[in-house]
């Protein structure tokens, strides 16, 4: 399978796992507006950047030089906002987001010492031997996840760096990374 069609259908694969948590009952808070983890200047690697880069070029040419000029804003260069976040808190490219997005609230499980001290919430045991468990403080407040509700995000980023070195091949660097910021401001119509 072509390394953008595998991404696409991991992609789907994360949504499907998050609408199945949602579905069971998990305790999630995030939705439409809830931009609490958009609080940063993200970077992706240049599989994530294709449909992100197709979703700007989508956008009409006025929403495409808003984002533009919201990229070359000094006042967001200090990180505390995605170029891609707009007013109402909502992703300009939802549809075409990177997997760190549309994994966040969920638990995620990583192997120990991923995960900065501080963020981990819990540990649990299983068959990959223990793991630390972080999720959106905003987020099962009243009671821990369900196991069953709980992403393996170790897995789930080494997915995303098998297909990124297929994407790139054996003479491109996988570990070549481009800013959102970046992707807004090249978009812009003339650009």
């Amino acid at each position: 399978m072509d390394p953008r069609e595998a991404h696409a259908a991991l992609a789907a694969r994360v949504d499907a796992f998050e609408a199945a948590a949602r579905e069971r009952g998990a305790e999630m808070r995030c939705g439409a507006g809830c931009d609490a983890c958009c609080r940063v200047a993200l970077s992706v690697c240049s599989l994530e950047a294709a449909p992100i880069r197709e979703a700007l070029d989508a956008l009409p040419a006025a929403r495409r030089r808003e984002l533009a000029a919201r990229a070359e804003d000094p006042a967001g260069r200090a990180g505390e906002r995605c170029v891609m976040l707009e007013a109402d808190g909502r992703c300009a490219v939802y549809a075409a987001r990177p997997l760190v997005c549309r994994s966040q609230g969920l638990p995620l499980a990583y192997p120990p010492g991923v995960v900065p001290e501080q963020a981990v919430r819990a540990h649990l045991e299983g068959p990959a031997g223990e793991q630390e468990l972080t999720w959106c403080p905003l987020n099962f407040v009243e009671s821990p996840p369900a196991g069953e509700d709980v992403l393996d995000a170790g897995r789930l980023d080494e997915a995303l760096a098998t297909l990124q070195r297929a994407h790139v091949g054996p003479t491109g660097d996988p570990l070549a990374r481009v800013s959102l910021r970046e992707l807004a401001a090249s978009t812009a119509p003339g650009a």
